[in-house]
């Protein structure tokens, strides 16, 4: 059975490769053969670096006006790349909200049970630590702000 990617990469959010230099990138040197083959997502040193990205992402994403999980969803995960009414619905029951309620994703538990409910949907199940998780959502909301 092959591992999920999100695993893999220690990526919960299957976060793109993009521009930022995310903190807890994996160093090229030290990563596995099938980490180096990776041409699309990001490679994070640690699960708890790969959901401290996700935090910020989503964090970031509320604090520019898109409250809902359905307005964080199309962004996040746009049609043109995933069945986002899935997602959507997927994430909703999984956090016990509906798709257009209000967020508030500077609260801790709310946060964390949103990137918990992403990595589910992106590995097929909860395979990472509750204390990663925890980690990371710290991390996100606790670390300066001039660290991406």
């Amino acid at each position: 059975m092959s591992v999920p990617r999100s695993v893999r990469n220690n990526n919960p959010g299957n976060i793109l490769r993009t521009n930022i230099a995310w903190e807890g990138l994996q160093a090229q040197d030290a990563m596995t053969p099938e980490q180096q083959a990776e041409e699309r997502f990001c490679v994070f040193a640690a699960p708890k670096w790969g959901f401290r990205a996700l935090a910020r992402d989503l964090n970031a994403k509320w604090h520019r006006g898109l409250h809902s999980v359905r307005q964080i969803m199309a962004v996040y995960a746009p049609s043109n790349e995933n069945d986002t009414g899935a997602y959507v619905a997927a994430v909703c029951r999984m956090m016990g909200v509906g798709p257009d309620d209000p967020l508030q994703l500077d609260d801790r538990a709310q946060l964390a049970s949103l990137c918990r409910a992403i990595a589910v949907h992106e590995a097929g199940g909860w395979v990472f630590s509750d204390d990663d998780l925890a980690e990371g959502v710290r991390l996100a909301l606790e670390l300066p702000t001039m660290l991406v």
